[in-house]
């Protein structure tokens, strides 16, 4: 019994000739054909601001960066929906919606500011006059975090 190698065939005519791929190759066409006549009946800057439109049935879902956006476009939705039905294209909603980043926010870091040197010494005193004397200690060790 003799072993025949095939010879390896290039990944590309995998991605070419499988029926799922090609079926989400023509949805992904379909959805690029459908932003850029979207943001072509926009008026600038607006259609810079349409960030991505998906067509669902009778529904029309458009992406913006940010609520302020949202809301301008949410206010030429009408008269956009009434544009798209000259072209052709029928929906009876339009509703858009923010994209969130998908990164989570960055919060600048606050450095504690240190005790003025007026306020280090009211907290020696305040420390020397408490009778519990685990307090009177933590009040001395806070009071020598002075910036000074």
């Amino acid at each position: 019994m003799s072993l025949v190698m095939k010879k390896p065939r290039p990944a590309t005519n995998f991605l070419h000739s499988a029926p799922a791929l090609k079926v989400l190759k023509s949805r992904l066409q379909e959805q690029e054909r459908l932003l850029s006549l979207t943001r072509s009946l926009l008026p600038s800057p607006l259609n810079q601001h349409c960030l991505h439109v998906q067509g669902s049935g009778d529904s029309l879902l458009i992406y913006t960066e940010s609520s302020a956006w949202a809301s301008r476009l949410r206010y030429f939705s009408n008269n956009l929906r009434s544009q798209l039905r000259e072209k052709g294209v029928h929906f009876g909603k339009i509703n858009v919606r923010v994209l969130i980043n998908g990164q989570p926010s960055v919060k600048p870091h606050h450095c504690a500011r240190p005790l003025s040197a007026d306020n280090a010494a009211l907290m020696k005193t305040v420390a020397d006059g408490i009778q519990d004397p685990e307090l009177g200690a933590a009040l001395i060790r806070l009071s020598r975090h002075t910036g000074s």
